[in-house]
């Protein structure tokens, strides 16, 4: 029952598919766009969502853009602020295709698809890239460095044992009962 009920347990295995394939996306989309950059900036431009020359400078570096993040993203490295950076391009494609109809009758709308990929880097972003990443590497190492140092510290706070005073120094406790009095 523990496959069909599983409440509890590693989700490291499932941010891991959703990284590689969001990534994935993103570095398709972006290769596919990097390779003819005059159209898809042409493409951009008669979009009428941006004054032209914000259209070609924001058509020039999309593509570059999300080859950069989709690759960052696979790797699991800097995921926080990958997964913000994949999380305003979407929005920005969901503002840009909301007018736009798919070419069937029955297909689910592109803005869906738009929403399942921001909900999964909403997902990374807020809850980390799992244990399979270069993110938890670079933690894993952070967090030796900080154990060591802090076990030095509490090393240092140990005092020095106390001296007793003179007097206690030298008397003699061999008759502890008080009988010898």
């Amino acid at each position: 029952m523990s496959i069909v009920f599983k409440a509890r347990g590693s989700s490291s295995f499932g941010l891991l598919l959703i990284r590689l394939a969001v990534g994935i996306m993103f570095l398709v989309a972006g290769a596919h766009k990097a390779v003819d950059v005059e159209s898809f900036i042409t493409y951009v431009k008669s979009l009428n969502v941006l004054p032209q020359n914000m259209a070609f400078i924001f058509g020039f570096i999309l593509p570059f853009a999300e080859i950069f993040f989709g690759a960052l993203y696979i790797i699991g490295i800097f995921t926080p602020l990958t997964s913000l950076a994949l999380s305003i391009m979407i929005v920005s494609f969901l503002t840009t295709s909301a007018g736009i109809q798919t070419a069937e009758t029955y297909s689910i709308p592109v803005f869906a698809y738009h929403l399942v990929m921001l909900a999964c880097t909403l997902t990374t972003m807020f809850g980390g890239a799992g244990v399979i990443s270069f993110d938890a590497f670079f933690d894993r190492k952070k967090a030796k460095k900080e154990t060591k140092k802090d076990t030095e510290q509490e090393i240092e706070k140990i005092p020095e044992p106390a001296n007793p005073p003179p007097d206690i120094k030298d008397a003699n406790f061999t008759d502890v009962s008080g009988s010898g009095q």
